[in-house]
């Protein structure tokens, strides 16, 4: 029953630090709209994104199962950066071996930190989420063209900003959460698409 309880408490407390604006299914269905048109990826980036995010999370839990249950990969345009814990360095090396093998890669980079990580699925999501809409709701942020994943507090953040304004403000936007512990920011500058 203290778990539910908490979980309410929680739920009620993301709707309070989400601007009532995000919400509203006028504003959500607009807000996607703008930031479909505002996505830096062609069409065949996108579409190998998502191959390349498949193959990767295959890769990740046929070859070692449990030894990579708090690592993930984050795709866009083609470069893909693992995030999360590993237990230990050769756990964090494996992964990295495996990653590479994907071809369709422009580029690969590690942020996998060596440690455990006491997350909770629930809370994790819930995190997640409240990124989510706070980004949607932050003027001056393209959160269509960002990644994230949550693990216990920990925030990895990968994709594009249109300039180093904008990464910033993503960041501090995340980091002013309740329950974010630590941002891992991977984004790189880019460039809208003509």
């Amino acid at each position: 029953m203290g778990s539910l309880v908490r979980l309410v408490v929680g739920l009620f407390g993301l709707m309070a630090a989400v601007p009532a604006a995000a919400f509203d299914p006028t504003f959500s269905l607009l807000s996607k709209g703008i930031s479909t048109a505002m996505d830096v990826r062609s069409r065949d980036d996108v579409e190998h994104d998502i191959w390349i995010d498949l193959a990767l999370t295959r890769k990740l839990l046929v070859n070692k199962g449990d030894a990579y249950t708090d690592i993930s990969v984050l795709v866009f345009a083609r470069h893909a950066v693992l995030v999360g814990f590993a237990k230990n360095r050769d756990i964090r090396r494996q992964a990295v071996k495996l990653a590479k093998t994907e071809k369709r890669l422009r580029s690969l980079k590690n942020a996998i930190v060596v440690g455990a990580t006491d997350g909770n699925i629930a809370i994790n999501l819930l995190l997640d989420k409240k990124i989510d809409l706070v980004l949607i709701a932050t003027q001056g942020v393209g959160s269509v063209n960002m990644r994230w994943k949550v693990y216990a507090g920990d925030v990895f953040l990968m994709g594009v900003a249109q300039s180093r304004r904008e990464a910033n403000l993503a960041v501090r936007t995340i980091k002013e959460l309740h329950g974010v512990k630590k941002v891992h920011s991977s984004l790189r500058i880019g460039k809208r698409k003509k």
